[in-house]
């Protein structure tokens, strides 16, 4: 049956087009309530790979280097902070080109901000030459 052109049939549009917007902006509503609960699965999905199974707990005994590759509680989640400290004192060699010294290793907290911002500006702010 066609919507016919008139006042009634406009009505009609508009009241399939009011309950429809409420139905459409109601899934919307479902779909981001579930976010937290599709990220809640994720993170026990990432517990339970990240468990140390016997083999592991066999090779960290034994004091094998591969064993402590990914040592959790450090700074960065993929590497202990030893191997961390050797990376950056590796980029700070390439940047300066000599020798450098690792006096202090520690994560930079918010008041640290204004700090990072100074750097990042000065190394920002050089030209082509």
């Amino acid at each position: 049956m066609p919507i016919q052109d008139n006042l009634n049939g406009a009505l009609l549009i508009s009241a399939i087009d009011f309950i429809l917007s409420f139905v459409i902006i109601g899934g919307i509503g479902v779909i981001l309530a579930l976010f937290p609960l599709l990220n809640r699965f994720g993170k026990q999905a990432d517990k339970v790979s990240l468990a140390v199974t016997p083999e592991q707990s066999a090779l960290k005994e034994s004091g094998s280097p591969s064993a402590h590759s990914n040592a959790p509680g450090g700074i960065h989640p993929g590497l202990s902070d030893q191997q961390l400290v050797v990376l950056l004192t590796a980029a700070a060699y390439e940047a300066v080109g000599g020798p450098v010294h690792v006096e202090r290793f520690r994560p930079l907290t918010a008041k640290n901000g204004n700090w990072a911002a100074q750097a990042r500006h000065e190394l920002q702010s050089h030209s082509l030459k």
